[in-house]
């Protein structure tokens, strides 16, 4: 009798869970950050606050995808995407060394996320924190040396580690509209031309999408 109790009792429990989809579009703010750069031929040096632009909207887009698993209010398991472009825009000190560093193809978080789902009147309020990996997609010309091709899958590479802290808003329906703001934090090391550039990368972000359900 034991048994079959708990054996209900776990089937209850996953009867009330929720397997949802989330798909946005954005807008990011970069800030400035410090690139050691390593190629070989050449000293050690540091181009300092470098500066990123977005273009969040040109070309293919920013977007994130969110794969949850749990409660419409409540705890909830994540798995998401967050494709970020980074388009090199100058820089305080060094940035000569720098013909082009763009990593247009996704300056990629892919994230584990814990988040819990807040009643708010008609609304749900769910903060959310996340960790994970870069995959990132550098095309660049470092002191007349290139490497990467825009819209070439094998320039793809591990990048670093990363993770988010982000509070979303939802309007619950059918179709579930959302808002939600993000920091995200990563240390990436890009591949160059005989080397590498590494640093810490700092944004945020503000994302307007749909939900199922």
């Amino acid at each position: 009798m034991r048994t079959c109790f708990a054996l209900l009792v776990l089937w209850g429990t996953a009867m009330a869970q929720s397997l949802g989809l989330q798909v946005a579009l954005g807008f990011t703010r970069n800030a400035p950050t410090n690139l050691r750069v390593e190629q070989q031929g050449f000293p050690s040096s540091t181009v300092e606050e470098a500066r990123f632009e977005g273009h969040d909207l040109e070309g293919f887009p920013y977007y994130t995808v969110r794969l949850w698993y749990g409660e419409r209010v409540g705890l909830r398991f994540e798995l998401e995407l967050i494709h970020q472009k980074l388009y090199f825009a100058g820089a305080a000190r060094n940035g000569g060394i720098f013909e082009q560093f763009n990593v247009t193809d996704g300056f990629n978080y892919v994230l584990f996320n814990l988040a819990c789902a807040l009643e708010a009147g008609s609304l749900r309020v769910v903060p959310r924190v996340g960790v994970g990996i870069l995959v990132v997609h550098p095309e660049t010309l470092v002191r007349g040396q290139g490497w990467g091709v825009d819209g070439d899958p094998r320039w793809y590479h591990l990048g670093g580690l990363g993770g988010q802290w982000a509070v979303g808003l939802e309007a619950p329906g059918v179709v579930t509209p959302g808002l939600e703001g993000k920091f995200t934090i990563g240390y990436g090391r890009l591949n160059i031309a005989g080397g590498y550039a590494e640093g810490w990368f700092r944004s945020l972000h503000g994302t307007f999408g749909l939900g199922w359900p």
